[in-house]
């Protein structure tokens, strides 16, 4: 299953706890950390980094929900407005890389294992940029 969706249709994600990141306010990426970051209740010692974000959803103790979903409404706008395009292609690898070690993970005593799944709302622009890096996506 890929780690990726793109869909208008929020139904086909109603197992999962959705947590919603509106792609407008998500222009740059300060601002995509800054709204997942509240949606997601990041602990205070989050450093609005690359690093600091693979860390934050390497972990999800803080969770109760086992299955989440990120879903970007908007996406067209998603990142759009970055300085540096290059940065978006390093982002939607760590979330692929993130999202497919969560696969492995194995239950202990810690924190329970979590399936995270990133959902865009249907856009040609996200697409074009999933194919760009080759990652593989759902569409519904």
């Amino acid at each position: 299953m890929s780690n990726f969706l793109i869909t208008n249709n929020l139904g086909a994600i109603n197992e999962y706890a959705i947590i919603e990141i509106d792609g407008h306010k998500a222009s740059t990426l300060r601002g995509f950390y800054e709204e997942l970051a509240e949606a997601m209740d990041f602990p205070e010692d989050f450093g609005y980094t690359l690093d600091s974000l693979d860390e934050m959803l390497s972990d999800l103790s803080w969770i109760e929900e086992q299955k989440i979903a990120v879903y970007i409404s908007s996406s067209e706008y998603f990142i759009e407005k970055e300085r540096n395009p290059e940065k978006l292609s390093t982002l939607l690898d760590m979330i692929d890389a993130t999202c497919e070690d969560w696969k492995w993970e194995e239950d202990n005593d810690d924190y329970s294992k979590k399936e995270l799944l990133f959902v865009f709302s249907q856009s040609n622009r996200i697409k074009e940029l999933l194919d760009k890096q080759e990652i593989s996506y759902r569409m519904e």
